[in-house]
């Protein structure tokens, strides 16, 4: 990814754009008339974040065990499972939270992210980032999809404290996204990653059990010129499954 940064300047015009309509806010599309996603209490104040790899029936969820919407906790899997709407455990809210220049001390941001992140080193100020907020119903638990810090290659991606480390925040690569039957899948870079030149990226691994698809930090394949290959890419919409 790292030998394709020069590449970042020349799509970020198209990339706000491709940005603008991937988060698109709940209110924007409530007014038309489809089934909603996950629980009908979440509605379309949820987003659903599927991968290249499983296809969008498959989506985010929280690894916990009745799946009745309670029962969180810090340190508890992340997976890919079944998108259903009858399935709390598959709420979140969130999406995007802003961009690099909201948390990158460099463009003047808070400072959530620190400033030997891959991210704030690497990428332009107006990438995207987003942070997941398990919601069960609609209701914000306060715990996010991340990792325990600091971050390494291999981790299971679990759900941690929102607000507290960068590794609840993700950044979507926009110079190396790919277009697949009309939706924009990105890299998800994790924004606690520090590593020089291979950065933990969201990645699902579809060989695990209990959970199935478990969701993991994987660092960039150098066999793909150290970009996450496309089937490690993923895509966010609201609506329904």
């Amino acid at each position: 990814m790292r030998n394709r940064f020069a590449r970042a300047c020349s799509v970020l015009a198209a990339g706000v754009a491709v940005t603008s309509v991937i988060g698109l806010s709940a209110a924007s599309m409530a007014s038309a008339k489809v089934h909603p996603n996950a629980t009908p209490a979440c509605g379309f104040d949820c987003f659903q974040l599927s991968s290249l790899t499983l296809g969008r029936h498959t989506i985010q969820n929280a690894y916990i065990p009745g799946d009745t919407g309670s029962g969180g906790k810090v340190g508890q899997k992340v997976n890919m499972n079944f998108a259903s709407n009858s399935h709390p455990n598959e709420d979140f809210t969130g999406a995007q939270v802003g961009t690099l220049a909201d948390f990158c001390i460099r463009w003047g941001g808070n400072g959530l992210i620190p400033s030997t992140a891959y991210v704030c080193i690497n990428y332009p100020s107006g990438y995207p980032v987003y942070e997941s907020n398990w919601s069960p119903f609609g209701n914000q638990s306060g715990l996010c999809v991340g990792a325990f810090t600091p971050v390494y290659s291999g981790e299971n991606v679990t759900l941690q404290n929102c607000g507290t480390s960068a590794s609840t925040l993700w950044i979507g690569d926009l110079a190396n996204g790919t277009f697949d039957h009309g939706h924009f899948y990105t890299p998800w870079v994790n924004g606690a990653s520090t590593a020089f030149s291979h950065p933990a990226t969201l990645q699902v691994d579809p060989g695990t059990t209990k959970p199935i698809n478990q969701l993991k930090l994987a660092p960039l394949n150098t066999l793909t010129h150290h970009v996450a290959p496309d089937s490690q890419e993923f895509t966010l919409r609201f609506g329904p499954v």
